[in-house]
This record gives structure tokens, C-alpha cells and sequence, in this order.
């Protein structure tokens, strides 16, 4: 989960991705998070504009950010700060993400599912410690 958010992070910045252990000695699912396709293509983005932090509560241990990326589709990261408990709901609207939409197809980037359309906000269950989600939001016109 860890390293997930790590890779996901890096993404959001516009950050290079790199790894400073010797790949030929990770285990499968590391493999797959250092090539999950999608999550590189965010990395990618040709806008090359950094995400920003849009949403944090210290006290509930969270934080929502958004990247606008040059097709005019939003990344957004759901990340869980705390280190323990069940996996958990979070919500955000559309408003508090800064996307300018009322629906929008929504994709889970680590799942590689379509979650279909959202109207007004975006809810997804996190898991705990210290984990994230990352969607790609494309508002509908």
C-alpha cells in the first residue's frame, strides 16, 4: 500500500520515477505498481502540471488532490494518512476536487476499472495505513 502511494504521489508531481533498489529482485506485485500504465500516463502528462493538495484534515488523517492534465480529465488522489483501523469511506464533491463539472466518467487507476459516471462528487472506500486511491476523472460536456 505503501509503495503504491509513493508511486502514485511521484505521479501527481510530475516527479520522475525512479526506485533506488534492484528491480530484478522485487517481488511480482511491486512489479506491478512500478508498471501500472496508467498511472505512469498521469506521470507523463504532456500539461506537465504538478498536482496540488485541494482538501486535507489532520484530524481525520486525509488529504484530496487534484491534476489537471492536457486532454482538460482530472487525476484525483483519495489519501489515507492514518495507520491503522478498517478501510474507510471518503467523499469529496467536485467543488471542494476544483473540477469544473456536474458528471464525469470516473476510473480507478490501480483497479483499471471504469466506475462510471459520478455526478457532483466522487466516494471511495480507502484501506488503512497509510494507503491511497488515484481516479481519473474526465468531465462530461
Amino acid at each position: 500500500k505503501q509503495w503504491y502511494q509513493r508511486r502514485v504521489r511521484g505521479a501527481m508531481m510530475a516527479a520522475p520515477l525512479y526506485m533506488s533498489n534492484d528491480l530484478r529482485n522485487i517481488k511480482q506485485w511491486q512489479k506491478d505498481i512500478l508498471m501500472n500504465q496508467e498511472v505512469i500516463n498521469v506521470n507523463q502528462d504532456p500539461l506537465g502540471k504538478a498536482g496540488r493538495r485541494v482538501l486535507q484534515d489532520p484530524k481525520k488523517h486525509y488529504e484530496y488532490w487534484t491534476r489537471v492534465l492536457a486532454d482538460g480529465s482530472y487525476a484525483v488522489v483519495f489519501y489515507r494518512k492514518d495507520s491503522g483501523g478498517l478501510p474507510r469511506t471518503y467523499k469529496a464533491t467536485f467543488e471542494q476536487l476544483k473540477i469544473e463539472a456536474k458528471s464525469a466518467t470516473v476510473r480507478d487507476l490501480y483497479l483499471h476499472r471504469d466506475l462510471g459516471v459520478m455526478t457532483g462528487s466522487i466516494s471511495a472506500v480507502v484501506p488503512p495505513s497509510g494507503s491511497c486511491r488515484m481516479f481519473k476523472v474526465t468531465p462530461i460536456q
